[in-house]
């Protein structure tokens, strides 16, 4: 072994309270997540509490609204203080029931597989604001786990300078695990997304001199809007009940 190579891993073990570096994997009492952490008893506000202030940390912003009118209301708050003209969103239900522009004079796109995949991609890089449902929040994190499909693109979350993220209440789980568990549910039946992205924060690097810069690589900002009024989306063992995805999916972008 090379000098710097050893030096660098006798670091390591001494760090970890050992005299030298291993020559042979040590035995594991445990594979997976320790019994601590499987243990865990959240209280039913709890998820909340931890993503909002989890969010908030990293310059997001959390909005708790009443109802799906209050929800549309702050976000209609939210494009007038950004002054937007132009908004894309998913082709999603629930929002078309909660976002309301008509008497505004922004124009708004919807992500469609009634239109090309290069119109689409164009509408996103226009918008000011990115509008989507999110199909679980990670209270321990902050994070967002939005799941594609046809309707559901990834530009809308990734391209606008502005990402407004609406969910529900019933939406929120308090770590990854949960929504771990609802992928390999899925890829027993093959209803797995083309794509799942995981969002914690506004895109953020230090790659240059250590210097942190925000949206290089997304959004600048990322709101949040948390519906506390429950909606028609049936559970079942804490998991969503979802329409399997057609066999010919491909992966939108």
């Amino acid at each position: 072994m090379q000098g710097r190579e050893q030096s660098f891993l006798s670091h390591i073990a001494k760090v970890l309270g050992r005299d030298k570096p291993l020559t042979s994997a040590p035995n594991r009492d445990e594979v997976g997540p320790p019994v601590f952490w499987k243990e865990q008893k959240f209280d039913i506000n709890q998820p909340l509490e931890f993503f909002k202030t989890n969010l908030e940390n990293l310059t997001g912003k959390v909005y708790i609204a009443r109802d799906d009118q209050d929800a549309g209301q702050q976000i209609r708050v939210w494009l007038e203080e950004l002054e937007a003209k132009r908004v894309i969103m998913w082709d999603h239900e629930e929002l078309k029931q909660i976002v309301h522009l008509e008497d505004t004079n922004i124009k708004l796109d919807y992500w469609s597989p009634d239109r090309s995949q290069k119109d689409l991609i164009t509408a996103a890089e226009q918008a000011d604001v990115g509008i989507t449902w999110v199909d679980y929040a990670i209270g321990y994190t902050g994070t967002l786990a939005l799941f594609s499909s046809p309707t559901q693109g990834r530009s809308v979350s990734l391209l606008p300078t502005v990402h407004i993220a609406v969910f529900r209440k019933d939406n929120l789980v308090p770590t990854m695990s949960t929504v771990m568990e609802n992928l390999m549910e899925r890829r027993s039946t093959q209803k797995v997304p083309a794509a799942i992205d995981f969002i914690t924060g506004p895109s953020r690097t230090s790659d240059i001199e250590m210097d942190l810069s925000i949206g290089v690589h997304g959004p600048v900002k990322v709101w949040t809007i948390v519906i506390e009024q429950s909606g028609n989306v049936q559970h079942h063992n804490g998991m969503k009940e979802e329409l399997p995805l057609e066999k010919d999916e491909v992966l939108y972008t």
